[in-house]
């Protein structure tokens, strides 16, 4: 991604992720072991200024746009790649506070810009019923909350039901992070130590106010928007939060060309078949190659999908749905380049990559996740994209 003409405070952000990558990398180990990153790396990044990129200015924060935030997400991603997502998505947490009526944000960023605030935004495996002045969710399990152990505050998303259990809205809810239990269900083959358990709750009554209904946000009329009238609050709903997504990957896949390469150049080895050494075959010159220009591609997506996101904002109104769309295509079809190009790295580098501790079993795991995240299905976003363009106006996707 271009990082030739970023701000001050993106300049910032790509030095400290740069500082912090080799620390939080030595505790790779220890961090997916524990399932969950330690107390001291969410500080680190709390104190470094990284959660607060896209918090509104007037509580402190750098109030920035995502194509000016990616670098540096990729960046740490090439040390940890848990830290790195845990990041991404406490970053962008705290971007959907800014959605939320003046006196909620005020509470949420009263202790400072920073707040650490997890999330599981799909809304359709709970319920929180209508009932006077708020909502009640009567019994609720809350999947894939990353870095959920460090928490402050949650998302909660929902389908609201009234009496008759008609729907009324679908969204999430801003609780204490106090109101929630932790189930201890994050055993997983990648991205271990991002903490992403579930949270659970029963009988929880939440104020009126802290409903972020998806609906309202993505067409620009969350009451927050009155407080936060920059561009980098007119953004695109939906396309920012796929976006989002899109840095760690990025960077898992630079450093595995890195770590091919040096291990290609350093240790030597031939192909037993042939006899060929793998440094001088062919065929390992033509893979590291194409690794690279996927890896390429995958960056010039993401950098113009930032770019087109960023752009739109600045403009009165919101941005044309098929426009929304083809930029998350950008981002899946990035994020599956870098598996893509992982995958090639990892199939060609010998027997030893099967050792857990080799740097690119990690990468090829951890990428694989990544890709699993539904915000991320590539065919789902191909589809989408194609159906609008064609003239089908596909009422239901949120875009």
């Amino acid at each position: 991604m271009d990082v030739a003409h970023l701000s001050a405070a993106a300049n910032k952000l790509l030095s400290s992720a740069a500082d912090l990558a080799p620390i939080f990398g030595a505790r790779t180990v220890a961090a997916t072991a524990e399932r969950r990153l330690g107390a001291d790396t969410v500080a680190q990044m709390c104190d470094a200024g990284m959660l607060k990129a896209y918090v509104p200015t007037r509580f402190g924060g750098d109030e920035l746009h995502m194509v000016e935030v990616l670098p540096s997400v990729a960046r740490l991603a090439r040390g940890c790649s848990a830290a790195a997502w845990v990041l991404a998505v406490y970053q962008v947490h705290n971007w959907l506070v800014a959605f939320l009526p003046d006196a909620v944000q005020q509470e949420v960023f009263s202790d400072g810009p920073s707040p650490v605030i997890v999330a599981s935004l799909n809304p359709m495996k709970n319920i929180a019923r209508s009932v006077d002045g708020g909502f009640l969710i009567e019994r609720g399990s809350f999947p894939f909350c990353s870095g959920a152990p460090a928490r402050d505050w949650a998302w909660l998303g929902v389908q609201v039901l009234d009496d008759s259990d008609a729907l009324i809205d679908v969204g999430a809810l801003l609780v204490s992070g106090k109101d929630l239990q932790e189930k201890d269900d994050w055993f997983v083959s990648g991205l271990q130590a991002t903490g992403s358990l579930s949270l659970t709750c029963s009988d929880l009554f939440v104020p009126q106010d802290r409903l972020l209904s998806y609906g309202a946000a993505c067409a620009g009329t969350s009451p927050g928007l009155d407080s936060n009238p920059g561009p980098a609050f007119n953004a695109a709903f939906v396309p920012i939060l796929v976006l989002n997504l899109g840095g760690p990957g990025l960077g898992i896949a630079e450093q595995a060309l890195q770590d091919f390469t040096e291990s290609l150049l350093s240790k030597p080895g031939a192909y037993p078949i042939t006899g060929e050494a793998r440094a001088n075959a062919p065929q390992a010159h033509t893979m590291l190659t194409e690794a690279e220009m996927r890896v390429d591609i995958a960056r010039l997506l993401l950098d113009r999908a930032g770019r087109v996101i960023r752009d739109a904002a600045k403009q009165s109104g919101r941005m044309p749905r098929a426009l929304a769309a083809k930029t998350c295509v950008d981002t899946t079809w990035a994020t599956r380049e870098c598996m893509h190009a992982v995958q090639a790295l990892f199939l060609n580098s010998g027997g030893a990559v099967l050792t857990p501790d080799h740097p690119l079993q990690r990468a090829f795991q951890d990428v694989s996740a990544i890709n699993c995240h539904g915000f991320l299905s590539h065919e789902s976003a191909v589809r989408l994209y194609g159906s609008l363009v064609t003239g089908q106006e596909e009422p239901t996707a949120f875009i």
